[in-house]
């Protein structure tokens, strides 16, 4: 079934931004403020405070270190209230005592009943690991609504939300057509291009398998493009070769995309499902912002 048959209509009423006042978190603040201005959202800032630090050292459980992080917390988001207010965003904020920093963005973004929450990644240590010191994929695979991250590649934020160039990766499993019904409508007010593609590996045994795995998705990739091209954008399927990670961001990048828009699985932390891997990779080193997306996201 086409994705044009799949069409949803994306709201962003409410969006979360979680920030711990660092460089990444603040470009990713940036366009939350930028997205809420455009979409007339309202926008709730969640600071948490890691208490799993405090535990790693115990004399700031009491006395004058957690003092000043709440201190300095409350100081930190009055000035950021007052920067998106005087923008003309509606804005709130909260700050969270807790151990799992990931597990209280996801709780305050439900509490809320978010349509989006965007965060700001780094590539320090590895793994994209989300500002707060938690796993962005833990916000990523159990949110209930997509989630937006921003890497410390991005380009600064922009004044207005313009999505003229939209790449959409999908691995042709795992609800692909939903995927797809997504990528298309979170941002169908500004759409020009959308690149939806799909990226057969080179580590295959012989060219006759190469030549089965290109013929078959290509069949796949069919039936996720509507019939009729929408009137607001220029549908591009591609077959790609090649390291996957390595030609998503080469796409987007040839593409100059605005937006790039992967699939992504429920599942424990640190999955071991191969495409959550190469979206976790993405995340970290795009130059654009990376929405993630289930198909119960709809």
């Amino acid at each position: 079934m086409p994705v044009i048959q799949n069409q949803a209509v994306r709201t962003l009423d409410k969006i979360v931004v979680a920030t711990d006042f660092t460089p990444e978190s603040e470009n990713a603040l940036g366009y939350a403020g930028v997205f809420a201005h455009q979409f007339g959202s309202r926008l709730m800032l969640a600071h948490i405070i890691d208490l799993s630090v405090t535990s790693r050292y115990p004399n700031a459980v009491v006395g004058l270190p957690l003092d000043q992080m709440r201190h300095d917390s409350a100081e930190n988001l009055e000035r950021a209230l007052f920067d998106l207010r005087t923008l003309g965003v509606r804005a709130k904020g909260k700050i969270i005592e807790a151990h799992n920093p990931a597990e209280a963005i996801v709780e305050f973004s439900e509490e809320v009943d978010a349509d989006l929450v965007i965060v700001g990644t780094h590539n320090r240590q590895g793994l994209s690991r989300l500002i707060l010191g938690s796993c962005s994929e833990e916000v990523i695979h159990t949110a209930r609504c997509p989630v937006l991250t921003i890497s410390p590649e991005a380009k600064p934020h922009p004044v207005h939300v313009a999505f003229r160039s939209v790449v959409f990766a999908t691995d042709l499993k795992h609800d692909a057509v939903e995927k797809a019904a997504a990528a298309l409508a979170f941002a169908k007010d500004s759409i020009t291009n959308v690149h939806i593609c799909h990226i057969v590996e080179d580590q295959v045994e012989s060219f006759a398998d190469a030549f089965n795995l290109k013929t078959g998705a290509k069949g796949a990739l069919s039936e996720l493009i509507p019939n009729a091209g929408y009137s607001w954008s220029d549908i591009k399927p591609s077959i790609l070769w090649g390291n996957i990670e390595q030609e998503i961001l080469m796409v987007a990048k040839k593409t100059k995309a605005d937006l790039i828009v992967l699939g992504a699985h429920r599942g424990a932390r640190r999955s071991k499902h191969f495409w959550d891997k190469i979206v976790e990779s993405v995340i970290r080193t795009a130059n654009c912002p990376v929405l993630t997306v289930f198909p119960c996201q709809l």
